[in-house]
């Protein structure tokens, strides 16, 4: 007699292509419905969408990022590191909810062009007035907040871009797999609640002797 235990173990025996081809609703079981067979043709396209849309859409955004990045690299060497002097002194450190480490006061710089320049600068609190701090300037001279792009950078991002993209792709992929299956559970209930519905009083009807 065959144990119901020894499935598990059939299973983990079975060659991979029976394997895949249930999984895909294409190994001929007759208990299958139209719409598993439906399920099964569904999953293997969004297979093979995956497997073709992500080899394509990850390299060309690569490439749009890269692009973007290396003109913005090229724009930004123009950029230059100079001392601005404070014109007042930052507020005193205090402790507290929501406290600062940096403020925004008047300062005086020179631009690249040796033009001087007045503004306002982050500065560290409890600063005083005449501490020179250094900011990244652009040709013009104004303050650009941050330190200029690098390729080493561009190269990151374009490596996070591309991995996002690819996992977008699966995302996407997988909630609309997940959409299916879930508009085909509501039709295999209705279908189940009305094969009950014809079958279930034959049952109720039998009766079974009083122990």
């Amino acid at each position: 007699m065959r144990r119901t235990g020894d499935r598990s173990l059939n299973e983990t025996t079975r060659p991979l292509t029976r394997r895949f081809a249930g999984w895909i609703g294409a190994d001929r079981n007759p208990l299958r419905r139209r719409m598993d067979r439906f399920e099964g043709t569904v999953r293997l396209i969004l297979v093979l969408t995956f497997l073709i849309a992500a080899p394509l859409l990850a390299p060309a955004a690569g490439h749009q990022t890269e692009a973007s990045g290396l003109r913005q690299v090229h724009h930004e060497t123009s950029w230059r590191q100079v001392n601005a002097v404070l014109l007042r002194s930052a507020p005193p450190q205090y402790y507290g909810y929501g406290s600062m480490a940096t403020f925004w006061v008047a300062a005086r710089w020179r631009a690249p062009s040796g033009a001087a320049r007045p503004g306002v600068n982050p500065a560290r609190t409890g600063a005083q007035a005449g501490t020179k701090v250094s900011i990244w300037v652009d040709r013009a001279g104004r303050v650009t907040g941050r330190h200029p792009m690098t390729v080493g950078m561009v190269k990151v991002r374009t490596a996070l871009v591309e991995f996002l993209t690819v996992a977008g792709v699966a995302i996407v992929l997988l909630a609309l797999g997940g959409l299916v299956r879930l508009l085909l559970n509501r039709r295999r209930m209705a279908y189940w609640g009305i094969e009950w519905a014809c079958f279930g009083p034959r049952w109720s009807t039998r009766r079974w002797p009083r122990s």
